[in-house]
């Protein structure tokens, strides 16, 4: 069966599938009809149990028996989501993306725009227990981070109606949502502006990154919680604050570059140190088990409770990102976990949900589950060529060096082909060098003209047979075999990153 949910809200019918020369058999065709799949009750009870799934297969695939899909047809599949968007503004000259499904509906979501000439945001959500939750940080945290970014005088163009909400975020493209949604979201995105104005005193832009992080999320767990108090309550609203999201956020200013991190997604930058040669330098470190760090700090913040806390790698045994927005449960008092509880047990569109038990086992002293994001700072520098952005969907098949590697031998792929730069005062041993060299390079030369793509589809990969058997898998097995997969690849300009720091005086002419 061809994994082809990857065309969730998007539209992809029937005529686009043929158009792209991909054949469904009658055994296939109820995957097209889970594209329409959309969050209910129902839907997001199956997906609450993948919260404690491991991806990891415990068995070797068994690439004889599974689906046959021609080359055409891989290619097909691979490039359903995938996008480009031309900058050439500032330091950013491109952004390459893709995303791949392996949850029905998939749980990732993706955001890009611009705040101003130079200024630039880039996101990777990387949901949990549905996709309410991702859904929602992708569609406000960007106007979050434009609030806490925002001077005195913007703040009160904003407040006084001089400057529409709407004009706060350049979007290259957005989810949409609905119009109660939109009102809820305006009147909390008001109140940050008109709370921020009121406080307003300079920060770094570190600490101004925290801040909006921790806003959305505290606005979303509000929102969530049923009680009398909350008039705005909607049951949507509480399905994302149950399901959890991941994030990753690079924010670039001129050539300034951070990267905000909360979970379990990363920050690859890809630097050019010689010819042919790249260093891969993490910008984001996961949250997770395998970080003695974050370990150190739950166990400090939760004293005599090591025991309870993390259990086979897990919060509780059973979420993995120790940092994330959303997943309510683990940070309501114990009080207010337990009227949620009784809530789930008495309103009929959510019982059964979490299987009637909404509090943890040994959940004594909560918040376990934090929203501040570790925030990294680069400087850009000419031999910075490119800044990989992906879920850990990408990462749990290809190691940072690997991705880098990949992306750097796209480059020179696609560069041989257009800039074949010949001296013609070679000596014969030159010119022979030069040409073994360019040979090698048009031999490993990607299929795929977007680096996201061939990112994919070399986590899945490389060879034809194992990206096929990865492709036909059905829905109750795919998600035990891998995890869904964003990736962006943001390119670099050189050349204004070298005069903007001469300019600034960071390097000499």
């Amino acid at each position: 069966m061809i994994r082809a949910c990857a065309a969730f809200r998007r539209g992809v019918s029937f005529t686009t599938f043929n158009d792209a020369r991909v054949t469904l058999d009658k055994s296939q065709f109820h995957v097209l009809q889970s594209c329409k799949y959309h969050v209910t009750p129902k839907n997001l009870k199956r997906n609450r149990s993948r919260v404690l799934v491991s991806f990891k297969s415990v068995t070797k695939p068994d690439l004889e028996s599974s689906a046959k899909l021609s080359p055409q047809q891989v290619t097909s599949i691979l490039e359903l989501e995938q996008r480009r968007f031309e900058i050439q503004e500032g330091a950013v000259k491109s952004v390459d993306i893709n995303r791949l499904a392996a949850n029905d509906p998939i749980e990732d979501r993706d955001g890009y725009a611009s705040l101003g000439p130079s200024e630039f945001l880039f996101g990777v959500y990387d949901g949990h227990g549905g996709c309410g939750c991702s859904s929602t940080v992708s569609e406000r945290l960007f106007h979050y981070i434009a609030i806490s970014l925002a001077d005195y005088s913007l703040l009160e163009d904003i407040i006084t109606g001089n400057l529409g909400m709407n004009n706060l975020v350049n979007w290259y493209q957005k989810e949409t949502y609905s119009e109660r949604s939109k009102r809820l979201y305006m009147r909390a995105i008001m109140k940050y502006a008109q709370e921020s104005l009121a406080a307003h005193e300079p920060s770094s832009i570190e600490q101004h990154l925290k801040d909006a992080f921790v806003r959305l999320d505290h606005d979303i767990i509000q929102e969530g919680i049923p009680s009398e108090s909350n008039k705005e309550f909607h049951s949507d609203s509480l399905f994302s604050a149950m399901a959890g999201s991941c994030a990753l956020v690079s924010y670039i200013d001129g050539t300034d570059l951070y990267v905000a991190n909360l979970g379990d997604c990363r920050a690859v930058l890809g630097v050019k140190v010689q010819e042919s040669e790249y260093a891969a330098v993490p910008l984001s470190y996961a949250h997770d088990a395998h970080n003695a760090s974050e370990i150190r700090r739950i166990l400090d913040q939760h004293k005599n409770e090591s025991t309870n806390i993390i259990r086979n790698n897990r919060l509780f045994g059973e979420l993995a990102p120790l940092r994330a927005f959303g997943d309510l449960r683990y940070k309501l008092s114990l009080t207010e976990v337990k009227e949620l509880e009784r809530y789930f047990n008495t309103n009929h569109e959510v019982r059964g949900y979490y299987d009637n038990r909404v509090v943890p086992p040994n959940y004594k002293t909560p918040p376990y589950l934090i929203s501040e994001p570790e925030v990294i700072k680069h400087k850009l520098t000419p031999k910075d060529k490119f800044l990989v952005l992906a879920s850990d969907g990408l990462f749990d098949m290809l190691t940072p060096e690997k991705v880098v590697k990949l992306v750097a031998g796209h480059i020179d792929g696609k560069q041989i082909l257009i800039d074949p730069q010949i001296d013609t005062n070679m000596n014969l041993k030159s010119m022979n060098r030069y040409l073994v060299e360019r040979k090698t390079k048009l031999a490993n030369r990607s299929i795929d003209d977007n680096a996201a793509t061939h990112l994919i589809r070399n986590a899945l990969g490389p060879e034809h047979r194992q990206i096929s058997y990865y492709l036909s898998l059905p829905d109750n097995v795919c998600r035990t075999q891998r995890d869904d997969m964003t990736v962006s690849v943001i390119f670099f300009d050189s050349d204004y990153i070298k005069d903007k720091n001469v300019s600034d005086g960071i390097i000499k002419k």
